[in-house]
């Protein structure tokens, strides 16, 4: 590796460390292109956070210093951090030339975990007569071997150019693409004579719920055209946003081969060099269109070192987002089975079965023919998913990369082209409000050439009509963003949303806080009032204004803000229409969160009395704030037990749980035991950039819905936690149920007193219940049906 990095300090080795410190004068030559190489074991029987905190001042505060954590998995591994990618948590970039020390340390003393050694690297260049830029804003992370590129340093021209950096919202940046800069012209690249072939980085990565999304490029060398690229919004859709949907990870992925590697996202050519500068010239419909990330220039006649960059970045990749290990495998053996074939339900609500199916090394697509339960000519509406292996992240900010098959697709099952993985088939039935008792009969089969599955279940229609939910019990949800990107299909935004609505309502969710626009002018104002009548008409029985109230106060101010609710307050009581909450704090113990929602606090009071005003509290010192609202929204971090519930009621408060980690438990049977009076999840769309890339933002992709290029799909794909909140609801039912039943029968009393004693009152205890359990108690229910 002497073509890559020169060891600069000191390498930290035996014996192993828990715990290093790096001091300051092992620090002085550290700039944009070092790294920080981390090498260690863990041979513990868990993953362990390993914390690297790296300090530009004495003694700072943890908002003034960088506090990175990775999930570090069972065995040998090894960290590869640019220090250029060194921020404190409100983003700003460490002052690299006033570093006073970095500190490694596992976030909880655990046996069989070692640092053995840290070393702070800077690279070589990567060969001879290599030319190598990494395009971006001063001082933003360098990939080992290039040199920074700038739009001062004069070999770059455009009107509208302008730096990017991604890297502050990404947990583990690929310092090669994560920045770069767009609106580029013309670059000027001085090559001396000769043969070169040339490499440009052109995908910019985006951040949070924005991916870029240019339609039209060109690219010129010397006047001859190297790159162009064409597409509809239709087709950028399909082709780009939607372009990893379909693959599917499998034990032999890795995070390069699945995130990083992206060969469509760059263009290589050749050229010949007369000595004076090749010049590239950038066209397309947007600055986004003349985006460049890198540029390599390299000798043709030693074209093995694009080779040798790719094996860094790969290296790169997957020790930086390793892949735990995964822990369920294929037999080989084809087979279909099923979880529960005699499913028990009562009219007017749905339920699941899920089978195994597992194709073994059989070729071919699956054919599914599912036939509907059926009792004397009448069937069960019957609607079935598979599911698709996916890598996403161990938890909210992690770097280490696990594989789920919570991801269930509607439509034709892919064909098999090896040894298949296990998929859950995923089948939700929908029983009609006043359905006949009774045992229905349906079947299960799949076709594949050479082989056939059936088998046979039933659902037995118990006679039980349960009480309809008043509570709110829902998720957050935002239109589909990449509709909003482009003029032309804009209006289809709007019908995914009406579309989302009505399934949530169609799986039981009573409950939503919904994408309302800021109604800061009259025709804003007509679509928030549009979306409130849709939501009175589809039957949800309360909802919350999330975004609304804050961001009209940033832009009118609060007392202008307060007014406008005022107005509308008095129009929807005039028309005795439901008003939803309106969001105004959110997690204020948090730092910089408090000033803004005091003003709107103040004169919401004053101008807008009725107003119903809430507050996401996730703290214990959030407790200060309570007569600030008329609902809160709390969860385990404020304290969630039945008690904090009621000594929150107890001052005239509704209280909503929110972002429960066992969302079918939360919805179901804790919320009745607690008597909270809602519950909300996060979040129903909310992708970073590219919806099927975990590694592109600071947190994992959160959606329920996935993004689809119909707005109004037959079936939408969806994750397998939202059918856990349709569970939690049924749940809940059955509890009412038991206590209407109760005051008549021994017997359901008996078993509502034996619910109240086992289903636990504080959140931790409920937790970690697991299904079994949950369905075992909603069972219990069910057999004292008559």
């Amino acid at each position: 590796m002497k073509y890559w990095l020169l060891l600069l300090l000191l390498m930290f080795t035996a014996p192993a460390y828990p715990k290093i410190r790096i001091n300051k004068s092992e620090l002085s030559i550290v700039s944009e292109s070092s790294l920080l190489i981390i090498q260690g074991t863990n041979f513990s029987n868990s993953d362990v956070i390993l914390v690297i905190r790296a300090d530009d001042s004495q003694d700072p505060g943890y908002a003034d210093r960088a506090n990175i954590e990775r999930v570090i998995p069972k065995g040998k591994f090894e960290l590869q951090v640019s220090f250029a990618s060194l921020r404190t948590p409100s983003g700003r970039q460490l002052k690299l030339d006033t570093l006073e020390q970095i500190i490694l340390f596992p976030g909880e003393i655990t046996p069989g975990f070692t640092l053995i050694s840290v070393q702070v690297k800077i690279p070589e260049p990567l060969g001879k007569n290599v030319y190598a830029w990494d395009l971006g804003p001063a001082e933003s992370a360098i990939w080992p071997g290039f040199k920074p590129l700038t739009i001062n340093m004069g070999l770059l021209s455009g009107k509208n150019m302008t730096p990017v950096d991604r890297s502050a919202k990404m947990q583990a940046a690929d310092s090669l693409t994560c920045d770069g800069i767009r609106g580029i012209e013309t670059a000027s690249l001085p090559l001396p004579i000769g043969n070169w072939q040339i490499t440009l980085w052109l995908r910019d990565a985006g951040e949070w719920e924005y991916l870029p999304h240019p339609l039209k490029r060109k690219i010129y060398a010397n006047g001859k055209r190297i790159y162009v690229k064409d597409l509809t919004p239709s087709e950028w859709i399909q082709r780009i946003y939607l372009g990893r949907r379909d693959i599917e990870a499998t034990p032999a992925s890795s995070s390069w081969e699945l995130f990083g590697k992206r060969e469509s996202d760059r263009v290589t050519f050749d050229i010949y060099s007369d000595g004076t500068p090749i010049i590239l010239r950038l066209y397309g419909d947007s600055t986004d269109a003349q985006f460049i990330s890198a540029i390599l220039a390299i000798p043709s006649k030693n074209a093995l070192i694009l080779d040798i960059l790719t094996r860094q970045r790969k290296a790169w990749w997957e020790k930086n987002w390793a892949i735990a290990n995964w822990k369920k495998w294929p037999t080989g053996q084809p087979s279909l089975t099923i979880e529960n074939a005699k499913l028990q339900a009562a009219p007017g609500t749905s339920v699941t079965a899920i089978f195994e199916f597992e194709q073994g090394n059989l070729p071919g697509a699956p054919m599914i023919m599912l036939s509907q339960p059926t009792l004397n000519n009448h069937s069960i509406p019957a609607h079935w998913h598979w599911s698709q292996w996916q890598l996403t992240r161990t938890h909210l900010a992690s770097t280490l990369l696990e594989a789920h098959d919570t991801y269930l697709r509607h439509g034709l099952m892919p064909a098999n082209k090896g040894v298949a993985m296990p998929r859950q088939l995923v089948v939700r039935f929908d029983l009609p409000q006043g359905l006949a008792k009774g045992l229905y009969k349906g079947e299960m089969r799949i076709m594949i050439p050479g082989k056939n599955f059936t088998l046979p279940f039933h659902i037995n229609v118990v006679d039980a009509v349960l009480p309809e939910l008043t509570k709110p019990i829902g998720i957050y949800l935002e239109k589909p963003v990449h509709f909003g990107w482009f003029k032309e299909l804009e209006m289809l935004g709007d019908q995914a949303m009406i579309c989302d609505l009505r399934f949530l309502r169609k799986l039981g969710l009573t409950g939503i806080s919904p994408p309302y626009p800021t109604p800061s002018d009259d025709e804003k104002r007509i679509k928030f009032n549009r979306l409130s009548g849709e939501l009175n008409k589809l039957g949800f029985v309360d909802s919350m204004a999330y975004t609304s109230a804050k961001r009209l106060s940033q832009r009118l101010g609060a007392g202008n803000a307060a007014n406008i609710v005022a107005e509308i307050e008095a129009e929807y009581k005039q028309k005795l229409q439901n008003m939803p909450y309106w969001s105004i704090a959110d997690e204020p113990s948090n730092p910089g969160n408090t000033d803004l929602f005091k003003s709107i606090h103040r004169y919401f009071t004053l101008f807008a009395p009725t107003a119903k005003l809430a507050g996401h509290l996730n703290h214990a010192a959030d407790k200060a704030y309570l007569p600030m609202f008329d609902m809160i929204l709390i969860n385990d971090g404020y304290g969630a037990n039945k008690k904090d519930i009621q000594d929150a009621q107890d001052q005239n408060l509704k209280v909503w749980l929110y972002n429960m980690p066992n969302p079918r438990a939360a919805a179901g049977f804790y919320l009745w035991q607690t008597q909270a009076d809602g519950f909300i999840q996060w979040h129903g769309r909310m992708p970073t950039a590219d919806p099927f890339d975990p590694t592109d933002g600071r947190e994992f992709d959160v959606q329920f819905l996935y993004p689809s290029e119909n707005p109004c799909p037959q079936e939408p794909d969806i994750n397998i936690l939202l059918y856990d909140i349709m569970n939690g609801i049924v749940d809940h039912r059955w509890m009412l149920w038991l206590q209407q039943k109760a005051n008549s029968n021994s017997n359901a009393k008996v078993l509502l007193n034996q619910l109240r004693h086992e289903i636990p009152s504080t959140w931790n205890a409920m937790r970690d219940i697991d299904d079994s359990l949950l369905s075992q108690w909603r069972q219990q229910i069910i057999n004292l049906v008559d």
